[in-house]
């Protein structure tokens, strides 16, 4: 029998694919352009997270989480070819941030100061796609970030013994999936596109 830690780490990696699904049907209609610094940050990010997971323990979510690592990661490579070409002064100085402040985040043992690295690195990897999204906000589908906040709103159920270490990483990425969701739909009506485009 299936425990309900596993059903709801299977049912994240479920709203991960439809996540990549609607992502990569929209980059194949040649509508979505993905930063592949934002890609490539998201799947190192994830996949220290996903590290951090294993060993809090925090059981089939780790899993989850690995799985949405792999799938940036191969999001990146894709974009370097057929993504955003476009890079800013500032999209470099994010990566080369972000770089620097993983390894801090991943050794400090302070949850706190876990918590503030982990929001800076979040804004850093997200800041070429908010760049971006701001001036073509028509190149990224809300929807696809619709269902990664939910993937990780699954994440939350899926760890056996929850503490405030191991569920502040996905609960953190759950707000910051649907905050860029919402940021993307205002920027998508500010620029005049009609309500179907939203997708």
């Amino acid at each position: 029998m299936i425990d309900q830690y596993l059903l709801f780490a299977l049912g994240a990696v479920v709203l991960a694919t439809a996540r990549y699904g609607t992502y990569f049907y929209t980059i194949y209609q040649g509508k979505t352009k993905p930063h592949a610094f934002s890609w490539f940050l998201w799947g190192a990010v994830t996949g220290v997270g996903a590290l951090a997971q294993f060993e809090l323990k925090g059981g089939p979510s780790a899993w989850a989480l690995a799985f949405v690592a792999i799938s940036c990661l191969f999001i990146a490579l894709l974009a370097f070819f057929i993504g955003e070409r476009d890079y800013k002064k500032s999209d470099w100085l994010a990566l080369i941030g972000c770089c620097g402040a993983i390894p801090v985040w991943h050794a400090t043992q302070n949850p706190l100061l876990a918590l503030g690295i982990i929001i800076v690195i979040d804004v850093l990897t997200y800041w070429p796609t908010i760049r971006k999204s701001f001036h073509r906000p028509e190149t990224e589908p809300p929807i696809s970030y619709g269902f990664a906040g939910m993937r990780y709103f699954l994440m939350l159920f899926a760890v056996p013994d929850p503490t405030w270490e191991n569920l502040m990483y996905p609960f953190f990425l759950m707000l910051t999936d649907w905050s860029f969701a919402i940021y993307i739909v205002i920027r998508r009506w500010q620029t005049g596109h009609p309500l179907h485009e939203y997708a």
